[in-house]
């Protein structure tokens, strides 16, 4: 019989993680700035948990106020994000704002037909949804940290670790579904429903909470489509702003559409097959268009398009040329509208093969070779993980990217490359980087006759004798600025240095740490440094592990999810061993860990792909990449299984992962493999705290 006091353990820690991946899709969706900074969410959420586990020693309980933090977390986003706000001034970093000339973007909607006039701050957005977010999860911390005083410190985290992969493979599930968030708060105050103290008083509460929750908020969510990336909103197009006449023009019948996404202009679908007459559609054809119309030596053979979207990149290669076009598009719901209401059916014509992954992945499996490669409007609006500070599309404007692109032309092939080029230094990186590789000096093109369209467009190729040179930077002088690389991909970061609001937010999170050892009792106010130094060690290699597998298998939120669950399961693999070996070897795990650890720094993710085996290339992939998990939780294992407090523990391991996901931002200077050297110091000073331990039980535990 299944101990009741275990399952609700596992229900708790599955409602914890579920919330937590929740929030931040519902947060970064409905608020525009906190798109571009989801794991300022996850962070708080970790903060939160830290907090809330050092609370446990108290026996008042937080979970009473849960449903109310919960539903202000959720009601947040939407009011918030109706409100105009700008992005950070002055900046490093460029972020997306605004759409192309002509179409007069709306992309702040009005929350219950409430709309403001006045703007926000980024800095304070940002903030409020940081000091909620962490209250939410202050709340589950001390929940769990009730629970685990029912079990043996291992067997507690254990628990706690199953359910939490339970709740990303039920998140997982439902963004596969492309379920809307009405569905998400169902199942979410679901869990919590099952497990909250059974009395009268506690389930009227949820059950009001909730119930107005749904109505309010899922009113409003089902107001849009939601893919697993975006929340996606399709607003026809009837008016023109014309940019000459200064007068706006209303066309007798919808023209196209716009496609919004998390309160930013994603894209257009138009009909340019028999557009109207007007100087807004001859800008825009003769964009798409370019690429097959202005070159009178091209060579026969397939086109590839990346990032084609709603499809107006294809349908422009089924009007200009006879070749099969593969089409590559990362999110599949993007796919599905263009195949709705685009009118001339690109994705429905049998010259056109649609493949739904990311941009990266598909150069480096591809064997065709191409004439043309085009690159349509890539840039992303929403981060590749929470983990990181990486965009969607960093990936796909890199050196290695490009050198892989040069591969897969054909002999006299062209690439091309459209970009919304808003920052002059910008433009000259991706001119340089086309420069760097390809066989010609970059040509640019741009509309300057009508002044609509707002891409510009990149045009290099590959000589019918060329030799494409090695995917690395030797015999290139260009510094780190010049061109992005896989190592330092921030296409949208002027120059390696950690811009004014990243500092901001660096201390916050460590005033937030700092302040939690004022939680614990009055002579015990320290945190626990072997498991402060490793949960900010594993933060970081967890965010090293993503990066890694992205490269390898591609960005798309399957791969996230197949990586986390994998990491959660080989903290499972190694509590289990930890729960039958009675002599922890400390030194030898520390070794191997650190071993590990610099093979991962070492191996290229790119070099795995040489092996034909799938399934050797899996296992290979996992020691290299996954192996320091679960040698960091073979130590941790053994630690928490000796662990006579184990909420102080578990606290200030979570309060190490928020210090672990400030450094974080140390890669937007010294590039992301830098932070496995920043790890490896991390486990050093945790070993050294385990051998002081050691030292002090006067050797009852191996060492060797």
């Amino acid at each position: 019989m299944i101990n009741p006091l275990s399952f609700k353990l596992v229900l708790c820690g599955a409602a914890a993680l579920f919330w937590e991946l929740l929030l931040i899709r519902w947060l970064g969706s409905t608020v525009r700035i906190v798109a571009y900074f989801s794991n300022f969410v996850l962070i708080s959420a970790f903060l939160g948990l830290g907090i809330g586990a050092l609370l446990g020693r108290f026996k008042f309980r937080l979970t009473n106020y849960l449903f109310v933090v919960l539903g202000l977390c959720v009601f947040l986003g939407p009011i918030v994000g109706s409100i105009f706000h700008l992005n950070p001034e002055n900046t490093n970093e460029y972020i997306w704002l605004g759409g192309p000339g002509g179409i007069l973007p709306k992309t702040f909607d009005g929350f219950l037909g409430w709309n403001v006039e006045f703007i926000l701050p980024y800095w304070f957005i940002l903030a409020s949804v940081f000091t909620i977010n962490t209250l939410v999860f202050i709340c589950f911390g001390q929940w769990l940290a009730h629970l685990f005083q029912n079990f043996r410190p291992l067997k507690a985290y254990t628990l706690e670790i199953g359910g939490s992969i339970f709740g990303i493979l039920l998140f997982a599930m439902l963004a596969y579904l492309q379920l809307p968030p009405t569905i998400w708060f169902l199942v979410g105050y679901g869990l919590l429903l099952v497990i909250i103290d059974r009395n009268v008083k506690q389930y009227l509460f949820a059950l009001g909470t909730g119930a107005l929750v749904l109505l309010v908020c899922g009113n409003f969510a089902n107001q849009y489509l939601w893919s697993p990336y975006y929340k996606i909103h399709i607003t026809p197009l009837q008016r023109i702003h014309d940019v000459k006449l200064k007068q706006v023009h209303h066309a007798s019948r919808p023209f196209g559409y716009q496609i919004s996404v998390n309160n930013d202009y994603h894209q257009m679908i138009l009909d340019l097959a028999s557009p109207p007459s007007h100087s807004f559609f001859e800008s825009w054809r003769w964009l798409y268009d370019f690429p097959y119309t202005q070159s009178v030596d091209d060579i026969e053979g397939p086109i590839l398009i990346v990032g084609a979207g709603t499809g107006n990149d294809v349908s422009a290669a089924l009007r200009n040329s006879q070749s099969e076009i593969h089409a590559v598009e990362i999110d599949p719901l993007i796919v599905q509208i263009g195949r709705r209401y685009h009118i001339e059916k690109p994705y429905e014509n049998p010259r056109v093969r649609v493949i739904a992954t990311d941009a990266r992945s598909y150069f480096e499996r591809t064997k065709t070779r191409y004439a043309k490669i085009v690159f349509g409007f890539l840039d992303s609006h929403t981060l590749m993980s929470s983990f990181s500070s990486l965009r969607l599309d960093n990936f796909v404007y890199t050196y290695e990217s490009m050198v892989r692109a040069k591969e897969l032309l054909l002999p006299g092939g062209k690439v091309f490359v459209t970009f919304a080029s808003n920052r002059s230094w910008i433009h000259e990186r991706l001119i340089n980087l086309l420069n760097s590789i390809f066989d010609y000096q970059t040509k640019v093109a741009v509309d300057r006759v009508n002044g609509y369209a707002n891409g510009v467009i990149y045009v290099n190729g590959k000589r019918a004798d060329s030799t494409t040179p090695p995917s690395n930077l030797a015999g290139f002088t260009l510094s780190r600025t010049d061109i992005p690389t896989d190592d330092w991909p921030f296409l949208y970061m002027k120059e390696p240095r950690i811009p004014g609001h990243y500092l901001g937010f660096m201390c916050l999170m460590l005033l937030g740490a700092a302040g939690a050892i004022w939680l614990l009792p009055r002579g015990q106010r320290k945190i626990k440094l072997p498991y402060f130094f490793m949960g900010a060690g594993f933060f970081l290699i967890e965010t090293s592990n993503v990066v890694s597998l992205s490269l390898l298998y591609g960005s798309t939120w399957t791969v996230n999810v197949t990586v986390f669950t994998g990491i959660l399961t080989l903290i499972l693999v190694a509590n289990w061993i930890c729960s039958w070996s009675a002599r922890p070897r400390y030194l030898l795990t520390m070794t191997l860990l650190l071993i590990n650890i610099l093979l991962s720094y070492f191996i290229r993710p790119s070099t795995m792909l040489g092996i034909n085996s799938v399934l050797l290339q899996g296992v290979v992939a996992t020691v290299v990449f996954l192996g320091p998990v679960f040698f960091a939780s073979l130590i941790f294992g053994h630690l928490i299984k000796r662990e006579s407090h184990l909420s102080q523990a578990y606290g200030s391991n979570l309060v190490g992962a928020v210090v672990g996901g400030a450094c974080e931002y140390f890669s937007l200077v010294l590039g992301i493999k830098f932070l496995l050297i920043v790890t490896c110091g991390f486990y050093l000073l945790a070993f050294f705290y385990v051998w002081v331990w050691l030292a002090k039980s006067k050797g009852s535990v191996a060492v060797g």
